[in-house]
């Protein structure tokens, strides 16, 4: 079928739908819209929950069992390998996630998640050696980075151009939620009833996830069309079909015009290595069905690379500006700077600032936009980063006079900071910046660069520690983090207000430069 046929084939909005689309965004009705959409949001924030809670697994973990005297006990190597093993795992589960979630689908691949999770839970709470702590730790690393791309691409799927920055944020915001309530669990519980506790998390996410329909982008995409209109309809408000019908259209548009750039790519491909130029576009049909060097070509068009450079280069920066190596030793660095809490505490107190930055990155985004709030939320842990830096050199190297209090604002300006923008701007770019066709492999992709940096910045820090320092280390990433301003500021658009297919065109105008 050639475009114009293809084009031809949608079905066009029927007269006055173009009214009635104005009447069902009426204040009156836009509520409803907003609402199921949210509900929908339910499902997949316990699972971004779900993953907030395991990422601070290892800082209890440690906490409880590092030259521990009774029950468990980790040595210094022990204690390293889970302080990293899960962020070493999960690229793999990210790299899995982009070829299931295409077949299976958004809402498949998070239900699917689940299983792993809860599994990694009764481990670590059964756990009687070292072995049982590192399979936990595998089987939480390979969950988490299946997890990141089918939420991502669901969100920004379902979503309304106008509110999906707001609603990705409300999503991320389960993360720090979730590292609230694990750290809360930990200190009112001993570790193990933690664990146990936590099992109730995948158990829900699973229930909730059953119950909300799949992305009306895949299924579409997918050739289901009845079914991609009954989930729009449910997405937006449980409406009739007039009052989606010219949304719908839209949609359709937008995943025919990918299907028929691949299907253009092949056929140019075909033409080119056969030398015959003469049958008219029109009247070409491909035979040949795509080769695998064939998909990893077309993946490696403009349209994805300028978006995953861009997102790729995002999250290197974020690990140095928001300190990710120093995550696993959070409570001996308070220790070494005399910081007047008790750790455990201001861990606590640290999830409660981070949930504090992520509300305010709610109410902000649609106001200003995401580019504004990058730039202002790196420059404020830059500052922050230096800040230690210089502290840190003082008293340990010029001797000057403690003072407990300095290092205790840093850290609370810096993990409010980091909420505040570069923690969940990133994530919320993947749901937007990529084309439906290779979004799913892309976002995977991008995950698991995430989880490969901050394995290698964990991994390293006790090292790069004993090379130059803490102050170092501080000054190491205050400075990159410097450098991270810079390239929000050339690199990243305002994507909020948009349409994916606007954000493609922008970035397809950007490689037309």
């Amino acid at each position: 079928m050639d475009n114009a046929v293809a084009t031809a084939a949608i079905n066009e909005p029927e007269p006055g739908s173009l009214l009635i689309v104005s009447d069902c965004t009426s204040s009156r009705h836009k509520y409803k819209r907003t609402l199921s959409q949210v509900c929908a949001l339910v499902a997949q924030s316990l699972l971004m929950m779900d993953l907030g809670m395991m990422i601070v697994v290892p800082t209890i973990v440690i906490g409880a069992l590092h030259n521990a005297k009774e029950d468990l006990s980790l040595d210094d190597d022990q204690s390293s390998w889970i302080g990293s093993i899960m962020l070493l795992c999960q690229p793999l589960g990210c790299l899995l996630s982009g070829f299931v979630q295409g077949v299976l689908g958004r809402k498949r691949a998070m239900l699917l998640v689940n299983v792993p999770h809860l599994a990694a839970w009764y481990l670590l709470y059964a756990a009687d050696s070292p072995w049982m702590l590192y399979t936990a730790s595998v089987a939480m690393g390979i969950g988490i980075g299946f997890l990141e791309a089918p939420t991502m691409a669901y969100i920004g799927e379902i979503s309304e151009p106008d509110i999906r920055g707001t609603l990705s944020t409300f999503a991320s915001t389960f993360i720090v939620l979730g590292h609230l309530l694990e750290f809360m669990l930990g200190y009112l519980f001993s570790w193990r009833e933690a664990m146990l506790i936590s099992c109730l998390v995948p158990v829900t996410a699973s229930i909730a996830t059953f119950l909300i329909p799949e992305s009306p982008v895949w299924l579409l995409m997918k050739g289901r069309r009845d079914e991609a209109l009954s989930s729009l309809r449910w997405l937006r408000g449980w409406s009739s079909v007039e009052e989606v019908n010219e949304e719908f259209h839209k949609l359709e548009l937008y995943c025919q015009e990918s299907k028929i750039e691949f299907k253009n790519f092949m056929e140019a491909k075909i033409r080119k290595s056969s030398g015959y130029t003469g049958v008219p576009d029109s009247e070409f049909v491909t035979q040949k069905k795509p080769s695998v060097v064939d998909m990893i070509r077309d993946f490696l068009r403009p349209g994805i690379l300028i978006p995953l450079r861009l997102v790729v280069a995002y999250f290197f920066f974020f690990h140095a500006a928001s300190l990710t190596a120093m995550r696993p030793y959070m409570i001996e660095v308070f220790t070494r700077l005399d910081v007047p809490l008790t750790p455990n505490k201001l861990t606590v107190i640290s999830a409660v600032l981070q949930v504090t930055g992520a509300i305010t990155c709610i109410c902000l985004v649609r106001l200003v936009g995401k580019r504004t709030l990058s730039l202002v939320s790196m420059s404020g842990c830059a500052l922050c980063c230096l800040s230690l830096g210089v502290y840190t050199y003082t008293i340990t190297q010029l001797q000057w006079s403690t003072a407990p209090t300095i290092p205790l604002l840093l850290f609370c300006t810096l993990y409010f900071t980091i909420n505040l923008g570069i923690s969940p701007i990133p994530w919320l770019l993947i749901s937007e910046v990529f084309p439906t066709r290779g979004r799913e492999v892309a976002g995977s992709l991008c995950a698991a660069i995430f989880y490969v940096n901050a394995f290698l910045v964990s991994k390293t820090w006790i090292n790069l520690q004993n090379l130059v320092e803490l102050y170092g280390c501080f000054f190491l990433y205050g400075i990159l983090a410097v450098v991270g301003i810079v390239h929000v500021f050339i690199y990243l658009p305002e994507t909020e207000g948009k349409t994916l297919s606007e954000i493609e065109k922008d970035f397809a105008r950007k490689n037309a430069r």
